[in-house]
């Protein structure tokens, strides 16, 4: 019997305007009055939720968003942080200096903010960017940052193929002792060793008193394999990359634009009972 449903965002439960469909508002809202827990689980940080939650209606006493593919679970109602494990600052500025000195895109992020360097023009300009407190170092320097909670490093770029072959550069500057992972087809996500959204969706199931075999979890892309390979009920929406799709239970028809996430708990909670 599922208790859980965990969803990644991105690609997944929104669209391209990054809003929450009606067959998804629907099937949440469905789930949720039958008892069923609806959580979000995303590579973004605290800050870049904007109001996702609000359109799925996730928020309420007791229940839990795990972001930066779970370096932190917060609570949904204050924010307020329940468990962390942040990356080593040497290992969050060898990646900049790393980025630094090859002209990469980057950031780093911390509990309330991004810092950047190397940011396009469209970026920079872009007002997505401009709401998600992104701050730009000019420098390079991020010396100040020493002794803040750090959540994960990023590098951008649009070839998918090139951020992987940067995979074994990153590795060597930290010591093989982080967490690597892709998403958006776009993005490098660099978190602290045992840091994916499977190990902290396993936290919040220990929290309720039930396992993660009673989960049902909703991705697309290679972060999210590890919170689709730790339940007992998978489901790639159609846009997931194949190698999602081949660790899934189930495929949808619909892509994250046609209501993925609605037709999993269709499938799944609301056609069963």
């Amino acid at each position: 019997m599922i208790k859980l449903i965990a969803s990644d965002i991105d690609e997944t439960l929104v669209d391209k305007n990054k809003n929450v469909s009606q067959r998804n508002r629907e099937a949440i809202a469905k789930a949720q009055e039958m008892g069923i827990i609806v959580m979000l689980a995303t590579g973004r940080g605290p800050y870049e939720l904007h109001d996702i939650l609000d359109q799925a209606g996730v928020i309420d006493e007791d229940r839990f968003i795990i972001c930066c593919n779970g370096a932190i679970i917060i609570k949904a109602l204050d924010r307020e942080i329940v468990s962390s494990l942040p990356l080593e600052f040497k290992y969050a500025k060898a990646v900049f200096d790393y980025c630094k000195d090859n002209n990469l895109q980057a950031y780093i992020y911390t509990l309330d903010k991004k810092y950047a360097i190397n940011l396009d023009p469209i970026e920079r300009n872009h007002i997505y960017t401009n709401d998600s407190k992104v701050i730009e170092i000019n420098d390079g320097n991020i010396d100040f940052l020493e002794d803040e909670l750090i959540l994960k490093a990023l590098i951008k770029d649009p070839n998918i193929d090139f951020l992987h072959s940067l995979e074994v550069d990153i590795a060597a500057i930290t010591n093989y002792d982080v967490e690597i992972a892709y998403s958006s087809d776009m993005f490098m996500e660099i978190n602290a060793k045992g840091v994916d959204k499977g190990i902290a969706l396993k936290k919040v199931c220990n929290h309720y008193g039930f396992d993660i075999s009673e989960a049902l979890t909703i991705g697309d892309n290679y972060n999210d394999v590890a919170m689709l390979q730790a339940a007992g009920t998978s489901v790639a929406v159609n846009n997931a990359h194949l190698q999602v799709k081949d660790v899934a239970t189930y495929v949808t028809d619909a892509t994250n634009e046609e209501g993925a996430v609605g037709e999993a708990i269709e499938k799944y909670v609301l056609n069963n009972n």
